[in-house]
């Protein structure tokens, strides 16, 4: 995964009247590079990075050569980077990190290399890791795995053989697992989910093989999926989706096969989806890009050249 940051680069809006309906997808910009910037310190990132608010900082993590995961915090009041270190324990860890924060904890989960999941959880009140353990069950993941707390449950998607994705969810309450389960429909997806809660469903996306992005959603008032359709226009991915929302809109976006980072975003008020943008990826980036919102900006990440993570862009 390519962890990169632009600190000044401003992703221009399309001009008025470009947002079209999800069968057209409106049309390609392409916004200039300025002001990539590595996040300080030594990463040794193997891996894009998961982005996640908790306890008033921004934090990041990245798995690393030996199977550990490595992290840093931003405090976003002071901007200010705590530098990188290791997660505690042998994660094992053959995928990008995912996070979710629950139950008041902040929860983070790998795929290991026999295709299971591991998790581990840190508490703010007691600044302390729970230590690593297996998620039951027989995942048979292929992929990074995704989070997403929703209707009182943490829920966690991977991909599989085939290209099918399966979900299992926790529930504090009874701390229990429900066990893993088919996300129906057949996506053929070609990497990891990628997951948001918006306008009151779960919403998962995928790559497909063509490059483009599959999605479905989860309602809980219906208890039922949507179905898989595809995000208007074609991006020509090469990496798995990453979401975030950003002044009320759904951002989607990848990294491009020609070295870009593409962003398109869903209005839920209009039922309208904005076109695709672009911006130049710094040279070397070869990840997944992580996001963050914070101070009403849109924060995007990726892995770059010396297995750093870069930072941007800011103003979407």
């Amino acid at each position: 995964m390519l962890v990169l940051v632009l600190s000044t680069t401003v992703w221009v809006a399309a001009p008025a009247g470009a947002a079209t309906s999800a069968r057209h997808g409106g049309r390609q910009h392409t916004m200039p590079t300025a002001g990539w910037a590595p996040v300080p310190g030594l990463a040794l990132a193997l891996s894009g990075p998961n982005i996640q608010r908790y306890g008033g900082d921004q934090w990041m993590f990245v798995l690393t050569s030996d199977g550990r995961l490595r992290m840093n915090r931003s405090s976003l009041l002071t901007g200010i980077w705590s530098g990188w270190r290791f997660v505690p324990g042998a994660a094992n860890a053959r995928s990008a990190p995912a996070t979710a924060v629950y139950g008041g904890d902040l929860h983070v989960f790998v795929q290991t290399t026999d295709g299971q999941l591991r998790t581990t959880r840190y508490t703010l009140m007691t600044d302390s890791w729970s230590g690593w353990e297996a998620v039951p069950g027989t995942a048979h993941a292929r992929s990074a795995p995704a989070t997403a707390v929703y209707g009182g449950d943490l829920h966690l998607f991977v991909r599989t053989t085939g290209g099918q994705l399966r979900t299992t969810r926790y529930t504090l309450m009874t701390d229990s697992w429900s066990g893993w389960e088919a996300v129906p429909g057949a996506p053929h997806a070609r990497s990891a989910p990628a997951t948001i809660v918006y306008g009151g469903e779960l919403r998962v996306f995928v790559r497909t093989a063509d490059g483009r992005i599959g999605k479905t959603g989860y309602d809980l008032m219906t208890g039922g999926w949507s179905g898989w359709d595809l995000v208007p226009g074609s991006p020509n991915a090469a990496s798995a989706p990453a979401t975030t929302n950003v002044r009320g809109d759904m951002h989607v976006f990848v990294r491009t096969a020609d070295g870009r980072i593409g962003v398109i975003r869903y209005t839920l008020m209009t039922d309208t989806w904005s076109g695709w943008s672009y911006v130049a990826a710094p040279a070397g980036a070869r990840s997944t890009p992580g996001s963050g919102a914070w101070g009403n900006e849109g924060h995007y990440f990726v892995q770059g050249p010396r297995n750093q993570i870069y930072h941007g862009p800011n103003g979407l």
